[in-house]
């Protein structure tokens, strides 16, 4: 019994782990792998609506050279889907961590006994 508890103890570090990571992963995937389609999005809105009154645009990527080379090549609707694909992606792995995270929470409030032993 005392291998099966150590094996599920070693298995809620684990799922806590990866719960961890991927729940933390959303802004760094943002600030990587949706910049320059951020960067080109805020520049068709700049161009298109203009600065705005009391608006916090999206500047980080503004100006950088991948956002305005995107931004020049690709239409409205590919900058969308493009930020709607990656957008996707980033929620799917959140998600997953959340489920990720739900069941080490469950499993870890099981009684001593593992799941083999029940």
């Amino acid at each position: 019994m005392t291998a099966n508890v150590d094996a599920l103890a070693v298995l809620l570090r684990y799922l806590y782990i990866i719960a961890a990571i991927t729940n933390a992963s959303g802004v760094p995937y943002a600030l990587t792998f949706l910049r320059r389609t951020n960067g080109a999005l805020a520049r068709r809105a700049h161009r298109l609506a203009g600065q705005g009154v009391n608006v916090m645009a999206l500047t980080y990527a503004f100006n950088e050279k991948r956002s305005v080379e995107l931004d020049a090549k690709s239409s409205t609707v590919e900058l969308v889907r493009r930020w709607q694909w990656h957008n996707s992606v980033r929620t799917a792995v959140l998600i997953l961590g959340t489920i990720v995270g739900a069941v080490a929470v469950a499993m870890d409030s099981w009684p001593t006994l593992s799941p083999l032993e029940v």
